[in-house]
């Protein structure tokens, strides 16, 4: 028998716990790209019923699906709400940073309320290092390397993230344009990881992952977006388009090799500079 979550009072404000926050934050969510979405889209500013039609009105989906998972996300402690609210949810830099949302108790029409969701999305800042470990543990046969291609138009990013994946035992290929990403992604073996920046000086790293999620080959190739275009609508534009990660610019290189360990399903230890295969 399905338990029965329990309901979530419209007026209440929702915000993101720690944890909420650590699945954005660090690698190795497991959770849904839906659920994702729904974490990305909050603010801790809304309520109840400001959040779910938000997410309803940008995703498409009905009112009730949307409400239900965040049923789900306070079920799983990943959201709080009304009451559970404590002081430790509000950042001092809340009161000095002009708000783009609107106030719990407004009650200004439709169009207001989606000029203020666009300007929430594009609020430039919005900084994440998120990245999925893989639902199916993956095979190698023994001896062989895993492949990433790193696509970037910054050469001191593809030589610098070449070092450190090849100190990890990793093969790379580098492409900074069109023609190499195109000879990269052709060239054998098909690779098991890329890392893809949004711009690039004669593609668009969205468009590249879609036609990739589009290509027979490439679909299952993981894909995590490592890209200055740090705004909650560049988050859900790689979450809707299939994206595995997505690690805002400027990282840190620790965390990066992290987010590629979490998706390509290895396993390091804190005190062993070597990778392997989880078991």
């Amino acid at each position: 028998m399905k338990q029965m979550l329990p309901a979530l009072d419209d007026k209440a404000l929702l915000a993101l716990t720690k944890e909420g926050e650590r699945e954005l934050r660090e690698p190795g969510t497991r959770l849904t790209p839906d659920q994702l979405e729904a974490l990305v889209l909050m603010d801790d500013m809304s309520t109840v019923a400001q959040t779910v039609k938000r997410v309803s009105g940008l995703s498409g989906e009905e009112s009730d699906a949307v409400r239900e998972r965040f049923v789900d996300l306070v079920a799983k402690g990943l959201v709080c709400c009304g009451a559970d609210l404590g002081r430790g949810a509000l950042d001092p830099g809340d009161f000095f940073t002009p708000s783009v949302g609107l106030p719990a108790g407004s009650d200004l029409g439709a169009q207001a309320r989606a000029d203020a969701d666009i300007k929430l999305l594009g609020r430039n800042g919005y900084c994440v290092n998120m990245a999925r470990h893989p639902a199916v543990p993956r095979e190698r046969a023994d001896g062989d390397k895993l492949t990433v291609v790193v696509v970037d138009d910054d050469r001191n990013i593809c030589s610098l993230l070449k070092m450190y994946l090849k100190l990890e035992g990793l093969e790379t290929r580098l492409a900074t344009n069109r023609e190499e990403i195109v000879a990269a992604l052709r060239q054998a073996p098909l690779p098991d990881l890329v890392l893809l920046d949004v711009s690039l000086p004669d593609a668009d790293g969205f468009d590249i992952l879609a036609r990739m999620r589009q290509h027979p080959v490439l679909r299952a190739v993981p894909v995590i977006m490592v890209t200055a275009a740090a705004t909650r609508e560049a988050v859900l534009r790689g979450i809707q388009g299939g994206a595995d990660g997505y690690v805002t610019k400027p990282f840190q290189i620790h965390p990066l090799v992290r987010a590629v360990k979490e998706v390509l399903g290895l396993k390091y230890d804190a005190g062993d500079t070597d990778w392997d295969f989880a078991h």
